[in-house]
């Protein structure tokens, strides 16, 4: 897999939503973004167990089946 590059992602992203992102923000931007990649390549490494898995659904207020 290609390494993460923040400042093309959050041009591309950004263009796909019709976003203009301030020039003065941007590093902010991608130092964020960067640190988001750095976080979930940490959950990604980590094994999941089938019983492990989220629910499917949650829907707050909805009774618990019976």
């Amino acid at each position: 897999m290609p390494e993460f590059d923040p400042a093309a992602y959050a041009t591309q992203a950004a263009a796909a939503v019709g976003l203009d992102i301030d020039p003065a923000h941007r590093p902010g931007v991608e130092m964020n973004l960067a640190l988001a990649a750095r976080m979930a390549a940490l959950i990604a490494q980590m094994p999941v167990r089938p019983e492990q898995e989220a629910a499917p659904v949650f829907v707050a207020g909805r009774e618990k089946a019976k």
